[in-house]
C-alpha cells in the first residue's frame, strides 16, 4: 500500500480524534467550575514486566542506534532523553491529554503506522494547539537500543516463558483466579521474510487454555539455525526450571507442562532431529520404510508395522530414523508421544490438496477430463456469497487452486467438496473422498463424548482410505502425508481432544501478524521486537487476548439458519434491534 493510500485511509480516523479532543477541550472551557476525574487505570505495563532476556551478553551491551529501522526514513536516531519542548509538554499536560496520548498511541500501534506517519500526524496534532510529543518515538515509548546475540549462524533473542506469561496475567488476571495448572503447546517454524531473498525467522511460541500465542524467543539467519542444541538451550533450560519449581505470579505458584509440539514436517525433523519426511525411515509413528519411485518416496506396506516408543526413541535405537540425540531428551520430554500430527498441514494443505491435483493432472487412472473440473468449479462458483459469516473465505475456482489456502481445502473437505464432487467424478472416487471428509470431521468433533464414540470408526475409515488409494490414484499418490492419516486417530486419543485443538492454524496466523511487523530488510529482528514493546507499552494486549465465538444471526439467507440446544434448527423471519449471539 502506497503512503497516500495509507494516509487516505487512516486520516478520516485521525480527525476523529482531534475531534473529540477539540469538543472536550471546548466542554471543560465552558464548564470551568466543573472537576473531571478520570480514575480508569493505565493500560501499559511496567518497566520491569517488560524486562526481555538474552543469552550470551549482558544487558549493557546494547546496538548501535543505527540498528534502528525507523534512520532509513531520512533523520537519524533520537537521543536517549526527550525533546525539551516535549519534556514540558509532558509536565504541563492535563490529566485529560495524557488519556488522548493513550488512545493515540494504541490507534497508531493497531493500524502498523510507519514513524513518518505518526511523525506527520503529530505535526498537525501539535499545529492545532494539542499537546503531543513532536516525535512517534516517543509517543510510542520505542525502546532506543536491543540487545541480540549472535547464535547458530544468525541473530537471537530470547524473551523468556515466564517473562512473557507474567506479563500476559497481569492483562488478564481475571482469567487466572482458579486455575492452577498451566499446559503450554509449542511451536516452532520458519517464516520467510521476503521473496528475494532466503532471510527467515525461525521464531518459538507458546499458548495455553485456548489464548493467542506469545513469543519466547526469534532467530533471524539467511538459513534455518545450524545447531537444534544451541536455538533451544535458552528455552528448555528455562522450561525445566520451572517444571521444577513452578511460575510464581502475585503470591501464587503455578505448575508449568508442555501439552504438545505442533510443528510441520520440516520443523518436526529440526526439533526432534531425525530424518526428514523425503527420507525412507521418515514416519514418526512407526517404523515403516518407504521406497524410491517415479523421484519420490512410497510409504506403503501390506501388513502393520511396529511402532516407536519414547523409551526406544530416548535410548537412540533408531538409527535409520534418528539423525543425533535431541536436545528435548536431555530435559526430559517425550519425542514421540509430545508432538501432534497438525492436520493443517498434513491434511488440508497435504492430502487434500494432492488428492485435487491428482484429479487435474494426475496419472490416467484418476485424471478427469477437462470439463469435469469446469463442472466441479462452476459448482463452486455457484456457493459463492451463499456461505455463512462465518467462514472466512468464499470458494474458488479449482483453476485457482494453486492459490487457495489452508481454510479453502478444509472448506473445500468439509464442506463444499461433498456437493461439488457429487455425480462428477465416478462413483469409487467419490465414495473414497466422503470416507476422508466423515473421518476427519469425526477427528474435529468438539464433543468429547460423540467423539470418542466413533474414534475406532474414523481409524477405519482412514486406514480403507490409505489403503484404497493405491487403486484409486496409483501408487504414487501414498507419499509421507497420505500414509500419516493412519496415525491421526493415536493423536485424539493420546491428547483427549479434538484435532481442531492441537492445530497450527492460530500460529500461523500469529506468524504473519509477526511478519507484517518488519518494515523493510534493515535488521527485521529488532525492528520486531520494537514494535511488539510498541504495543506492550501502548497497552494494545487484543492480539494476546481471547475472543468469545460469535455467530452472525441476520434475515440474510445465509446467515438466518442456526442450530438450537435441543438439536432442532431455528430461522430468522424478522429482526429487531441487535441480533448477536455470543457463545
Amino acid at each position: 500500500m502506497s503512503y497516500k493510500q495509507r494516509w487516505l485511509k487512516i486520516h478520516p480516523e485521525a480527525s476523529a480524534l482531534v475531534q473529540n479532543e477539540t469538543e472536550s477541550e471546548n466542554s471543560l472551557d465552558d464548564n470551568s467550575d466543573t472537576m473531571v476525574h478520570n480514575d480508569r487505570p493505565r493500560t501499559s505495563a511496567s518497566s520491569d514486566q517488560l524486562s526481555y532476556t538474552c543469552s550470551s551478553r549482558s544487558d549493557a551491551d546494547f546496538l548501535d542506534s543505527d540498528s534502528d529501522p525507523g534512520s532509513d526514513f531520512g533523520y537519524n536516531e533520537a537521543p536517549e532523553s526527550t525533546d525539551s519542548s516535549d519534556a514540558d509538554d509532558e509536565i504541563q499536560a492535563p490529566e485529560e491529554e495524557v488519556t488522548f496520548r493513550e488512545k493515540l498511541s494504541s490507534w497508531c500501534t493497531r493500524n502498523n503506522c510507519t514513524r513518518a506517519c505518526t511523525n506527520e500526524l503529530l505535526t498537525m496534532l501539535r499545529e492545532e494547539g494539542i499537546g503531543v510529543p513532536k516525535d512517534a518515538r516517543t509517543l510510542l515509548r520505542t525502546p532506543r537500543h536491543i540487545d541480540t546475540a549472535e547464535k547458530c549462524g544468525g541473530k537471537y533473542i530470547y524473551f523468556g516463558i515466564a517473562n512473557r506469561i507474567k506479563e500476559f496475567m497481569t492483562d488478564h488476571a481475571q482469567y487466572f483466579t482458579e486455575n492452577r495448572e498451566l499446559q503450554l503447546k509449542i511451536n516452532v517454524d520458519r517464516v520467510p521474510l521476503f521473496k528475494s531473498s532466503t532471510t527467515q525467522f525461525w521464531p518459538i511460541l507458546c499458548s495455553f487454555d485456548g489464548f493467542k500465542p506469545l513469543i519466547v524467543a526469534i532467530y533471524y539467519g539467511k538459513a534455518k539455525p545450524t545447531s537444534p542444541h544451541e536455538f533451544l538451550e535458552d528455552f528448555l533450560t528455562e522450561y525445566s526450571h520451572l517444571q521444577a519449581l513452578g511460575l510464581h505470579w502475585e503470591e501464587l505458584v503455578f505448575q508449568v507442562t508442555i501439552q504438545a509440539f505442533i510443528c510441520d514436517a520440516p520443523a518436526r525433523a529440526f526439533v526432534k532431529c531425525i530424518r526428514g519426511h523425503t527420507g525412507y525411515f521418515a514416519c514418526e509413528q512407526c517404523a515403516i520404510q518407504g521406497y524410491w519411485k517415479n523421484n519420490r518416496i512410497i510409504l506403503h506396506a501390506a501388513n502393520q508395522c511396529r511402532s516407536r516408543t519414547d523409551e526406544e526413541f530416548a535410548t537412540m535405537q533408531y538409527t535409520d530414523h534418528q539423525t543425533q540425540a535431541s536436545p528435548l531428551i536431555v530435559h526430559g520430554l517425550h519425542c514421540v508421544k509430545s508432538f501432534c500430527l497438525d492436520y493443517m498441514h498434513l491434511v488440508c494443505l497435504g492430502v487434500v490438496k494432492r488428492i485435487l491435483y491428482f484429479l487435474k493432472q494426475g496419472p490416467a487412472v484418476c485424471k478427469v477430463s477437462n470439463q469435469q473440473i469446469c463442472d466441479i468449479s462452476r459448482k463452486l462458483q455457484s456457493f459463492s456469497g451463499k456461505l455463512p459469516s462465518e467462514f472466512a473465505r468464499q470458494p474458488r475456482s479449482l483453476f485457482e487452486m494453486e492459490r487457495w489456502k489452508a481454510t479453502e481445502f478444509r472448506q473445500f473437505l468439509l464442506y463444499t467438496g461433498p456437493v461439488a464432487l457429487n455425480k462428477v467424478v465416478s462413483e469409487s472416487v467419490y465414495e473414497h473422498f466422503l470416507c476422508l471428509t466423515v473421518a476427519i470431521s469425526i477427528l474435529l468433533e468438539s464433543d468429547d463424548q460423540k467423539r470418542t464414540a466413533y474414534l475406532d470408526y474414523a481409524q477405519q475409515l482412514l486406514n480403507y482410505f490409505v489403503d484404497k488409494s493405491r487403486d484409486i490414484y496409483s501408487e504414487l499418490f501414498i507419499v509421507y502425508n497420505v500414509h500419516k492419516l493412519k496415525h491421526l486417530p493415536e493423536d485424539v486419543r493420546n491428547f483427549k481432544c479434538s484435532l481442531n485443538n492441537v492445530s497450527a492454524f492460530p500460529y500461523e496466523n500469529h506468524l504473519q501478524a509477526i511478519k507484517r511487523l518488519v518494515r523493510n530488510a534493515k535488521n527485521p529482528i529488532v525492528q520486531v521486537t520494537k514494535r511488539l514493546r510498541e504495543i506492550e507499552m501502548t497497552g494494545k494486549h487484543s492480539s494476546m487476548t481471547r475472543k468469545p465465538e460469535t455467530i452472525h444471526i441476520s434475515t440474510k439467507r445465509r446467515n438466518r439458519c442456526f442450530q438450537l440446544s435441543d438439536e432442532g434448527y431455528g430461522f430468522v423471519i424478522e429482526k429487531k434491534g441487535k441480533w448477536y449471539l455470543s457463545m
